[in-house]
């Protein structure tokens, strides 16, 4: 596990009034949650926390260090809100882990490498699972699963249990559920279509047609 990032916070008076000067002073509002533990809120330098969680993620431990609160908080960064047009900070929940307590995580799932036969443009490589579910000790997060696809052929596949997955790690999701393979490449091909005309249908008026014999009565 890489080291976890340091991020400095301050105690948040500002819960529901003065949020928005909050925001305009350079600060970004937070919470910081979790099992068994009282939320605190709390408001940290927006340019700071911005570096944090680029490095950071979702599966990076981070040391968070609150003024007047006497030890470092363990947290994991978890719900990000961001403005949708100008894309700044306006809110984040971080989560306080235990350290001898497991939880449960997301981690994404890298392939790298190169099929010889989708090099050949014989084969399409299809990736079904994007994520993989786990479960484990905060200090043995990971950040992510890398596979080399690189050897597999046409029809052959990567399932859950062939991950390289640390031993110390739990995996939440089915054994036999596929990841990835190797697909034969099929050109489709477009169908000629073939428009013919309607045959001209005759329309009668009934209504005209009673007028018409009425009238010739």
């Amino acid at each position: 596990m890489a080291d976890a990032i340091e991020l400095k916070a301050e105690i948040r008076t500002a819960v529901r009034v003065g949020v928005k000067a909050l925001r305009r002073s350079g600060k970004v509002p937070a919470v910081v949650y979790g099992h068994k533990i009282t939320p605190t809120h709390i408001q940290l330098d927006a340019r700071e926390v911005t570096g944090v969680l680029r490095h950071a993620g979702r599966n990076r431990l981070i040391t968070l260090t609150v003024s007047d609160v006497p030890n470092p908080k363990m947290v994991l960064a978890r719900e990000v809100q961001r403005d949708p047009i100008k894309g700044t900070l306006k809110h984040i929940d971080f989560y306080e882990v235990s350290m001898t307590e497991k939880i449960t995580a997301d981690v994404s799932i890298v392939c790298v490498g190169e099929s010889q036969d989708v090099k050949t443009g014989a084969g399409v490589l299809l990736q079904e699972m994007d994520v993989l579910a786990i479960r484990c000790l905060p200090g043995d997060l990971i950040e992510r699963i890398t596979i080399d696809v690189s050897g597999l052929a046409i029809d052959q596949m990567i399932r859950v249990r062939d991950l390289p997955v640390p031993a110390a790690i739990e995996v939440m999701d089915e054994p036999d559920e596929e990841v990835v393979r190797v697909t034969r490449f099929v050109e489709v091909k477009e169908e000629e279509v073939v428009v013919t005309e309607a045959p001209e249908v005759e329309v009668i008026e009934k209504g005209k047609k009673e007028e018409e014999e009425a009238e010739a009565e």
